[in-house]
């Protein structure tokens, strides 16, 4: 009960695991139907089907694999790979997720999962958002991580390849915390 009720004080963030046009508008109405204010969604494979909705609402997506099949046998086969695009352009604050089966040990690969929201059509500075910036401020952490500025945790990685790449990306150096971490 005391959690449910920092959902109705603002204090914490409603995260609903939902994929269907269906499940995502029944969702947000009833989160803003209850006056919760902080929602975001994960998942939402079909957001791109209804974007005004959810921008009407504000509401951020934590985006499922964009190394997935179609939701539909019907749905264009590159539609997980163009999802990133739609929403980025309909203007909705989004990241990526790796959920879903050797999610731990798969978590590495979310940097090329961002790479693939590149191939297309996001530049390289919105793709890294995705796993940077829009993520820290999705799970409302970002007034300490997710940006390299003054006060905030300095955790970064310098790589000789494209961090984004599976094939060139060499990590040289990782800080945590502005620490080094041995490699």
């Amino acid at each position: 009960l005391e959690s449910f009720k920092k959902l109705l004080d603002g204090k914490q963030t409603l995260y609903i695991h939902v994929n269907s046009v269906v499940g995502i508008k029944e969702s947000i109405l009833f989160a803003k139907q209850n006056n919760i204010e902080k929602v975001a969604l994960v998942g939402a494979s079909e957001s791109w089907r209804i974007t005004d909705f959810i921008v009407e609402h504000d509401i951020p997506i934590i985006l499922g694999r964009v190394h997935s099949l179609p939701t539909y046998t019907d749905d264009d086969i590159n539609q997980a790979y163009k999802t990133p695009k739609i929403l980025h352009d309909a203007g909705i604050i989004f990241c990526l997720d790796y959920q879903g089966d050797m999610e731990r040990m798969g978590s590495r690969n979310l940097p090329f999962l961002a790479g693939t929201t590149v191939a297309y059509g996001l530049s390289t500075e919105q793709a890294l958002q995705l796993i940077t910036q829009n993520a820290a401020k999705i799970l409302g952490i970002d007034n300490r991580t997710g940006t390299l500025e003054v006060g905030k945790d300095a955790n970064l990685f310098v790589s000789s390849g494209d961090a984004l790449d599976i094939l060139t990306n060499n990590v040289e150096l990782i800080f945590l915390t502005g620490k080094l971490v041995s490699t």
